[in-house]
């Protein structure tokens, strides 16, 4: 069927310093800047093998605590080792209390409540722990600031939740199979759903991942978050579609590898799903809806559908089975309907 188109820098010279731990523990002679000690954490990162997006992940928090810095203490932008647990301290309440989500992130809308989620500031101070700590140990601090400085505790912390039934049967009834791009979306959110495949994962997919005849898809080590490759089964209904895809991306853009393209030919993003998706949500008038609630889903009505945690870890990619037990958040209503089935009260009531 044819288908409808719409259409930094880096210091000067590195000046890495080695110290014996007695002299480290002595003030620091070398003056190190804010950015000059980001760029030596970042280059023994890259030598370690790091991924590039977990390097930019590093880059954009610590640009979160230079803006607060920049307004608060800005004499640790000229000298990290002025950088104490007491300014790091009052960075959390500044992000627990004044800083409002989004603000000043491209194409997002700044949510009106003030404050960030506990799982934001903590992710944020855990990449702060960890440069905090190896530039003590490389002698460019003469403290570890971070040493003393907690988490921020939550009373109950909101994992991810997956999509309800009702939410899924209104999202797959908006879309139009006759215009390509959310026909290629469906197919995307058909095969997160059947597999719990990373966005990044499943957008990048390359039609030779796919095994057509035991039905599966590969991971490769390369782009896996653990670097471990898996496979993974796939429906057979799913298999079909992703190669009715595949065949419609051949006649559009010749002989591309990746499964998942936009209309003009170039590679589908998950930065490109996820703002789809957004628009979808205020469409359809949704609460929440982004990517990685597919894999959630996938997840929870695994284990719902009777799958095990074991092989649900397995497939999820998880190196901890303690991040697939928080992984799954069940409803009230999901939470009911497993014990009316399986309450041990049944067998006895029949007698």
């Amino acid at each position: 069927m044819a288908r409808k188109f719409i259409t930094e820098r880096r210091p000067t010279a590195s000046r890495g310093v080695q110290r014996s731990l007695e002299d480290r523990r002595t003030p620091i002679d070398v003056k190190y800047s804010l950015e000059e000690a980001l760029e030596i954490f970042v280059q023994a990162k890259e030598a370690e093998g790091l991924r590039p997006r977990t390097i930019k992940d590093y880059r954009q928090h610590i640009s979160y605590l230079r803006e607060f810095l920049s307004e608060e203490c800005p004499e640790v932008i000229e000298d990290i080792n002025a950088l104490t647990a007491q300014i790091i301290r009052a960075y959390i309440n500044y992000l627990r209390k004044d800083r409002r989500p989004y603000e000043g992130a491209e194409h997002r809308k700044v949510v009106e409540r003030e404050g960030l989620s506990v799982n934001t500031i903590n992710m944020r101070l855990r990449t702060l722990k960890t440069m905090c700590r190896f530039w003590y140990a490389e002698g460019i601090t003469g403290k570890n600031a971070m040493e003393s400085v907690k988490p921020v505790r939550d009373d109950q912390q909101k994992e991810v939740r997956g999509l309800t039934d009702e939410e899924i049967g209104k999202i797959f009834n908006a879309l139009d199979d006759r215009q390509f791009a959310e026909w290629r979306d469906k197919v995307l959110m058909y095969l997160m759903l059947d597999t719990g495949l990373r966005p990044e994962e499943a957008v990048s997919v390359h039609i030779s991942q796919f095994d057509f005849r035991s039905m599966s898809v590969l991971v490769p080590s390369q782009i896996a978050k653990n670097r471990k490759e898996r496979e993974i089964p796939i429906s057979r209904e799913v298999g079909r579609m992703v190669r009715e895809l595949y065949e419609e991306v051949r006649q559009y853009f010749g002989e591309p590898d990746q499964v998942f393209m936009n209309a003009y030919g170039d590679p589908f993003t998950a930065d490109a799903f996820r703002k789809r998706l957004n628009r979808m949500k205020v469409r359809l008038k949704l609460d929440e809806l982004h990517p990685h609630m597919f894999r959630h889903t996938f997840a929870r009505n695994y284990l719902l559908n009777g799958g095990d945690i074991f092989t649900l870890q397995k497939i999820l990619d998880h190196a901890d089975i303690k991040t697939t037990r928080k992984y799954v958040q069940m409803s009230n209503a999901d939470v009911k309907a497993q014990h009316n089935k399986y309450s041990p009260i049944r067998k006895f009531l029949r007698r």
